[in-house]
């Protein structure tokens, strides 16, 4: 065994995987990462399967990766069907639970075992926002929490263009309802809010007013993102990987909800509350936000507390343990 373990991060959420194996290879860790579009067989238009073929060619290629690895870290739990097969190397993995795997599936009669299974199969277990604690916790003890991260060095420029921006997608998983109410008490003020194309709840954002951006590559939703003058999060108690990007542009950052604390236990440097603490915050927000920021201070926080070369060394003494 390699005294420093060869690590095979299989499939992304959000490219926290890439990031983490961006900032590990930066270091002269020897990780890699075959994401989503080289994990799953590809559909033929009009499929709802993929062709033998397609899954074989997958399936081969995810077993030459391990082969080559001492370690596998399997990004969400249905993603362990894939190093299942007998013909594929047996590896010691790490599970990371992104969220609806845990939150949701977990708990569906017709997958609980086998999502059990996965959980009780793995070396380790990690679980990626705080509100899983409890799920994750009971299906694995000793899983741990282990923040999202996102790549800085993509991050564009923060030059406040005028606009509201959601930073979500709208469904009632993210919270549509209050997101909604906020979106329509800023229109009624006059603010301009822009929003994405993407979720059931869309059309009726759309109703009320909101400008809707159609789904583009990553780097022109940073843009969007880089763009707002104040950006509005999903309507929950946590983060996810887009409002972290828009305080690590520099945006002030508001979103409805009472939030756990960060990891290091402070409370969230953002606007938060009910929905009239969020309008009202937003308002006074958007007629200044480079005060709002200085104020909040919220990029510096999401430097130091959500990217990934703070997370190396923790991961790394995983495998090394599970490895050897």
């Amino acid at each position: 065994m390699a005294t420093t373990p060869r690590v095979l991060h299989l499939n992304d959420c959000a490219f926290v995987g890439a990031n983490l194996v961006e900032a590990a290879t930066a270091q002269g860790l020897p990780w890699r990462i075959l994401p989503p579009q080289l994990t799953w067989p590809p559909l033929r238009a009009g499929r709802s399967r993929p062709t033998r073929a397609a899954a074989y060619r997958t399936l081969a290629r995810i077993g030459l990766a391990a082969a080559r690895s001492d370690v596998i870290h399997v990004h969400y739990a249905t993603t362990v069907a894939r190093i299942a097969p007998r013909y594929i190397p047996d590896r010691p993995y790490v599970l990371h639970l992104h969220g609806t795997d845990i939150r949701t599936l977990w708990h569906q009669a017709a997958r609980h075992a086998t999502l059990q299974r996965y959980i009780d199969g793995a070396a380790h277990v990690y679980y990626s926002t705080p509100d899983n604690a409890e799920d994750a916790t009971t299906a694995r003890p000793d899983a741990e929490y282990l923040p999202v991260v996102f790549d800085p060095s993509a991050l564009p420029a923060w030059t406040p263009g005028g606009y509201v921006a959601f930073s979500s997608r709208w469904e009632e998983v993210k919270g549509l309802e209050g997101m909604l109410e906020v979106a329509r008490q800023l229109i009624a003020a006059g603010v301009p809010v822009r929003g994405l194309d993407w979720g059931p709840g869309a059309e009726e954002a759309a109703r009320l007013g909101v400008e809707l951006i159609p789904k583009a590559p990553h780097e022109d939703f940073l843009q969007f993102l880089a763009n707002a003058s104040v950006v509005v999060g999903q309507a929950t108690r946590i983060l996810s990987v887009s409002e972290l990007e828009a305080m690590g542009i520099g945006a002030p950052l508001a979103a409805v909800g009472r939030h756990y604390p960060g990891p290091d236990g402070e409370p969230l440097p953002i606007r938060n509350g009910d929905v009239d603490d969020v309008v009202s915050a937003v308002l006074s927000d958007f007629a200044d936000p480079e005060a709002a920021a200085d104020q909040l201070g919220s990029r510096e926080w999401a430097l130091r507390q959500h990217t990934a070369p703070g997370q190396i060394s923790r991961l790394e003494e995983t495998y090394r343990r599970i490895s050897g």
